[in-house]
């Protein structure tokens, strides 16, 4: 048997549990989550545009811009206003969209480009939306991610107004 005084004991104890402790935190994550979980993970539905996402201007095929203007929209030009331009903003803020993988035979020059500048991002935000006859398909050209949404939401993002019709 090892002899060691008291305060020795004490030593041996506190890096036991140290030891312990280190032990416990490098291997929590693999502990409680398995590859399946992780893909769940990747595969949530996330905000199109990020979580507590702040716009500050949308722009539309470079024709169309909407700037934040306090807590009220504006549209350049000014063929949607007030509240319909409210709920437009709206649903561009709340829309989750599911991930999805790449879709075949999309073609890129029929998309509409969406622009968008949110506070605190140096970039802006650009998306490429694509209707099929039962989804609205949108690309992330950061995050190079496809994602869906159902094909009623596109007149909420983009109502009929604003293209002045």
């Amino acid at each position: 048997m090892i002899k060691f005084s008291r305060a020795g004991w004490n030593n041996v104890i506190i890096f036991a549990v140290l030891g312990f402790i280190l032990l416990i935190n490098a291997t929590h994550d693999n502990v409680f989550t398995s590859a399946e979980n992780t893909e769940q993970q990747v595969r949530q539905e996330t905000p199109i545009l990020g979580n507590n996402a702040v716009v500050l201007t949308l722009t539309i095929n470079q024709q169309i811009k909407i700037e934040r203007i306090g807590k009220t929209w504006r549209a350049i030009p000014d063929n949607i206003s007030g509240q319909a331009l409210e709920q437009m903003m709206m649903a561009w803020q709340q829309s989750i969209a599911t991930p999805v993988d790449e879709p075949i035979g999309i073609d890129e020059q029929l998309a509409l480009l969406v622009s968008v500048e949110l506070a605190g991002h140096p970039q802006a935000l650009l998306l490429s939306l694509h209707t099929t006859e039962h989804e609205l398909l949108i690309f992330n050209h950061q995050t190079q991610l496809w994602s869906v949404l159902p094909l009623q939401i596109y007149a909420q993002l983009l109502p009929t107004q604003i293209f002045g019709n």
